[in-house]
């Protein structure tokens, strides 16, 4: 059990907003808890979030639902103080939550101010707010890892998206900062998705909308599939684990080599 005794906390564990199903988040709990950590599931939709907790005493683990808005100081502050109530030590932090909402598929003179503010306060300050207040009771525990969940996005983008690949970016260089800051005691490491098939994403398509629509972004990946959410939270256990204890301050792509591909035919 590579978590054995540990306490994590898990921002944006709810399962997917629409029907519970799969999102990069819960995933991340149910690894940690299947191996031994006791979760701290954090998220703005309590009814799913409950469910991702749920789900993890239904297979024998231990779990404790916190409703938290990680734009608000306030919010933050207390996950973090009912955590210490609860279990005494924190060993891990991994930063998950992320908002899409408002009209973000635009350019930066597109956007409205109202819009990039809100994505910036969630997908950036949120990751700010939990490790500013979550670090000082890991490093009462004696240390621990935080693993932030950023985005391929942080390399490459799309057109007419401004504000989601920014916020990926910053993530990325404050995954470093903390890396440096807080080492030996604290190692902090990111994920870098491409394309991972969650129930958010998946907007008002039909099922064999969604299916079609699958089928063709694989064709743009080397291994012609789409990742998991599985196949990120086993990277997450492993940074968050003793298995990667030499490894500190990356940026990890997962994405079947797609950032590595040349498209052009000779």
């Amino acid at each position: 059990m590579k978590m054995q005794n540990k306490i994590a906390l898990v921002t944006g564990a709810a399962p997917g907003y629409k029907n519970g199903g799969p999102s990069i988040g819960s995933a991340i709990a149910f690894k940690l808890a299947s191996e031994g950590a006791k979760v701290v599931v954090v998220d703005i939709l309590e009814e799913m979030g409950q469910r991702t907790v749920d789900k993890i005493k239904e297979n024998g683990g231990e779990g404790l639902f916190v409703r938290t808005d990680v734009s608000k100081t306030n919010e933050v502050k207390r996950a973090i103080e009912i955590t210490r109530q609860k279990f005494g030590k924190l060993h891990c932090l991994v930063n998950c939550a992320a908002s899409y909402e408002g009209d973000i598929f635009r350019n930066v003179v597109e956007i409205s101010e109202e819009d990039w503010n809100h994505i910036i306060d969630v997908n950036l300050n949120g990751y700010f707010r939990f490790a500013k207040y979550a670090i000082p009771l890991i490093l009462e525990s004696g240390g621990g890892t935080i693993v932030n969940i950023s985005s391929g996005a942080a390399f490459r983008v799309l057109k007419n998206f401004c504000v989601y690949p920014v916020t990926k970016a910053a993530i990325n260089s404050l995954t470093r900062t903390i890396a440096i800051d807080f080492a030996p005691q604290i190692r902090c490491n990111a994920i870098c998705p491409g394309f991972v098939r969650i129930a958010n994403s998946e907007g008002d398509r039909t099922p064999d909308e969604v299916e079609k629509w699958i089928a063709n972004i694989a064709k743009t990946y080397p291994l012609k599939r789409i990742c998991s959410v599985e196949e990120i939270a086993n990277v997450a256990l492993f940074l968050a684990s003793d298995d990667s204890s030499y490894i500190n301050g990356e940026c990890i792509i997962v994405d079947g080599g797609r950032f590595v591909s040349d498209t052009h035919e000779f």
